[in-house]
């Protein structure tokens, strides 16, 4: 995880107001027409921001009037049409930015004038911004240019040892016994492998028992198997940890370079899972209407599936006949839409809705009659903001929070110190042990 250092800076007196009215812009600004005018002030240096245009509100962001701010630090700045260029000199070189207002999304144009948000300040002018909420003040610390830090390159961040197979497996499984089914199937694979039959070839994945290592595998999955192409896999989905036992929980396929939707329900367990796997395993990811849906697609995506030799219908036919004497598994009516039903029926059991789809469907004792409403998570979210929040959310609030929070962890760089600490410290209370667990294995690897 990245943490920004921001500087804690002495409360100043709160004669420096900037503007006295609070309203809505009026709405034929440009781009500004959600923007408020607020009484928050503004600290350069320790100094009031010398200037009569307000802080600006639009959401959890804020922003500060763009020319006034750079030239009271030292800046100087140009505009032209659709652009913005913010120069600093100094005895060494010149540093210069050009912002281009079609691209900029945290600059809005307010009745001709530029306004920046107060953290897209910060990278341009490589100042720390902090905001001080007992204060409802921005403090801008300025550093010198020619010494500012550059970011960390990947030669500057300290890998983390990998962890053993046994670590490894600890991490992914937790608290959860090995499923039998898996088991039983894992041990087939081998027999069969003996005797010169792939079975992965057949079914579309190899057995593992180690975490998966992606930082988007949600944190309730249980990872079993790969696929072999884009580190593509199967798991058990655990409902952080409301599954009684793997045999029961339901399955997801995680594709981690599928960055909007990483994971989705496919199968209702692991037994019904292998079923479909022995038929196709595209039936757990592609919507077929039915069987003759289902041959059309597979003729336009140009499969050869009804064009195989005798040889590898035989060979198919030997691993499938002693899957089925050794696994029994059950028997699908309706193979073409079955991951269909299964992710409706899902979704109607859904109780907070979730960035990745997934969804909360744990049900609380102490959520008995409460209505759940989820807080949107983004980086400009405050710690005072998310501490109230968690103070009365129920659990299922909480639980949708931290899948959140999960989805966003390789993305979401908080500009709030504190944030991050604070859902850990939530995850620990409700006794996510396991799902920090692979949490951190994912750090190490």
């Amino acid at each position: 995880m990245k943490y920004m250092q921001k500087v804690i800076a002495t409360v100043m007196s709160l004669s420096f107001l900037l503007g006295t009215l609070t309203g809505c812009v009026d709405s034929d600004t440009e781009g500004g027409k959600n923007m408020e005018t607020t009484q928050i002030r503004t600290l350069i240096d320790g100094k009031p921001l010398e200037s009569s245009k307000a802080v600006m509100k639009d959401g959890r962001k804020r922003f500060v009037p763009l020319q006034a701010v750079l030239e009271q630090m030292g800046f100087e700045v140009e505009n032209s049409p659709g652009l913005i260029e913010v120069i600093y000199r100094t005895p060494l070189t010149i540093h210069g930015t050009n912002l281009h207002l079609d691209r900029e999304e945290d600059i809005r144009m307010v009745n001709g004038v530029a306004y920046i948000d107060m953290y897209r300040l910060g990278d341009i002018s490589r100042a720390d911004v902090v905001w001080d909420d007992d204060a409802s003040t921005i403090m801008i610390t300025s550093v010198d240019q020619d010494a500012a830090a550059e970011p960390p390159t990947y030669e500057d961040i300290e890998e983390q040892p990998e962890l053993s197979g046994e670590e490894s497996m600890k991490a992914n499984y937790g608290k959860y016994d090995f499923s039998p089914t898996l088991d039983a199937l894992s041990e087939l694979y081998e027999d069969l492998d003996q005797e010169g039959y792939d079975v992965g070839s057949v079914l579309g994945f190899y057995p593992a028992y180690h975490h998966s290592g992606y930082f988007n595998t949600p944190l309730d999955v249980v990872a079993f198997g790969w696929t072999g192409g884009d580190g593509e896999h199967y798991g058990f989905l655990t409902d952080f940890g409301m599954a009684p036992n793997l045999e029961e929980a339901p399955i997801v396929i995680v594709s981690p370079m599928s960055h909007d939707q990483p994971a989705e329900v496919v199968a209702n367990n692991i037994r019904e899972f292998i079923r479909i796997v022995m038929m196709d395993s595209s039936l757990l990811y592609i919507d077929y209407q039915d069987e003759q849906d289902y041959l059309d697609q597979l003729k336009e995506m140009g499969v050869p599936y009804l064009e195989e030799t005798e040889e590898n219908r035989a060979y198919k036919r030997v691993v499938l006949e002693r899957l089925e004497a050794k696994l029994h598994p059950p028997v699908i009516r309706d193979p073409y839409t079955y991951s269909q039903q299964v992710r409706a029926e899902r979704e109607k059991r859904i109780l907070v809705p979730t960035q990745d789809k997934l969804g909360i469907v744990n049900v609380h004792p102490a959520d008995s009659g409460q209505q759940h409403e989820a807080i949107v998570l983004d980086e400009d979210i405050g710690l005072r903001e998310l501490e109230t929040f968690l103070k009365s959310a129920t659990y299922a609030e909480k639980l949708a929070l931290i899948r959140d929070y999960h989805f966003n962890l390789d993305k979401y760089f908080y500009h709030e110190d504190g944030i991050d600490e604070a859902l850990i410290r939530e995850m620990e209370n409700l006794g996510l042990h396991e799902e920090i667990a692979r949490m951190n294995a994912n750090a190490n690897g």
